[in-house]
């Protein structure tokens, strides 16, 4: 018998919510991995060093960006599908024209905007990288999407081709640098890296909106079948279990982070692991997350606050380094004690005016573009 974990409808608008939400605090794990916790030791008295020291570097552990950036991308896939995945025809003009100008319009006035900072494009290059990939995604999501009866095979496929590519690079070719993934597989590779965890994201919204399809003997091949059937089973279980959940999927990210250090939190025995092996095995727990998080409404009130800083999660995500930029270029003193309670808020304050200014109408002019395509649903937020 072929379970199905389906949401009633009324728990849409909390599962819209929770993906929200979870979008913020993914883009604030982004921004505490570039900004570096405070500098704990010099605010705490000299006889407590050790503590500051300790807390320090625990932190730097655990907010882990790269593994934030893994979540973005399934929880785009998610979205993507979640929205497109009923109309009966999708219009390539429309679709590109509404995609390209959600993110990109955004992302070409920024361009403009840290020209004249010294430092502002080396600081938005290390944001480039995922939102390439971001883009990649969508203009081949038109081409797989009639095709997703075989969904399965599109995730193991290119779990398996990303994994040929790692080990031939790491064997017999040349790595930018040690932990370096962009650098090394370029925007073309990188993008199938991470590629699985967008299309396991299409796969979790096909389960949840398209549940009586999946009903219907033949309409999906054995392997999707096998693999949402596998996935029904996990998150019911793992429903009951959310908290210890989320702190494993919070741990996984650490542990990420350990790994490629040589930092004193990592066994000697234990070998440096580089992210192009640990993120691609990390996308897989991201997606059995974000697919229980959504299988599983909550009305607690946490989940209403995140979501209203995750309508600005983009604008915080790609912002947030202009206000490293301009405090350099001010002259600001980046290393004294209070450097981080300076810079954490100027880079909210940025990102949500860049929201207000420039996200928001463009996201108003995506909606219109989406709105031409027939029998379609509202607009996906990201």
């Amino acid at each position: 018998m072929t379970m199905t974990l389906t949401p009633p409808a009324s728990a849409k608008i909390s599962k819209s919510l929770k993906i929200d939400a979870i979008r913020f605090l993914a883009a604030f794990w982004v921004l505490m991995y570039h900004f570096r916790p405070p500098l704990f030791k010099e605010l705490l008295p000299h006889r407590l060093a050790f503590l500051g020291g300790a807390l320090w570097s625990g932190s730097t552990a655990l907010f882990a960006g790269p593994a934030a950036v893994i979540v973005f991308f399934v929880i785009s896939g998610y979205c993507i599908h979640n929205a497109y995945q009923k109309d009966v025809a999708l219009k390539p003009i429309n679709y590109y024209a509404s995609r390209f100008v959600r993110i990109g319009l955004p992302l070409a006035i920024l361009l403009c905007l840290v020209q004249p900072l010294p430092t502002g494009q080396n600081y938005l290059e290390s944001v480039l990288w995922s939102l390439y990939c971001e883009m990649a995604y969508y203009a081949v999501y038109p081409i797989l999407r009639p095709h997703f009866r075989y969904i399965g095979e599109m995730i193991v496929g290119s779990a398996m081709a990303a994994a040929v590519m790692v080990t031939v690079v790491r064997q017999f070719g040349h790595p930018a640098c040690y932990g370096c993934v962009y650098e090394t597989y370029r925007i073309p590779g990188t993008a199938l890296l991470y590629a699985s965890g967008w299309i396991f994201g299409c796969l979790i919204a096909e389960t949840q909106r398209n549940a009586e399809q999946f009903q219907v003997r033949g309409a999906y091949s054995p392997l999707t079948m096998m693999i949402k059937n596998g996935l029904d089973r996990t998150t019911h279980y793992l429903a009951n279990y959310l908290i210890a959940l989320r702190v494993a999927i919070v741990v996984a990210g650490a542990a990420i982070m350990i790994l490629l250090s040589e930092s004193n939190l990592k066994p000697a025995i234990v070998p440096l692991i580089t992210p192009d092996i640990t993120l691609p095995l990390f996308q897989f727990l991201a997606a059995i997350w974000i697919a229980t998080e959504t299988a599983t409404p909550s009305k607690a009130g946490i989940w209403s606050a995140l979501a209203a800083f995750g309508a600005w999660s983009y604008s915080l995500y790609l912002c947030h380094k202009m206000a490293l930029a301009l405090l350099e270029m001010s002259g600001f003193d980046g290393t004294s004690r209070f450097a981080w309670f300076v810079q954490v808020p100027l880079a909210f304050a940025i990102s949500y005016a860049f929201y207000r200014m420039i996200e928001r109408p463009s996201h108003t002019v995506s909606q219109r573009l989406r709105k031409y395509t027939p029998n379609s649903p509202a607009a996906p937020v990201a």
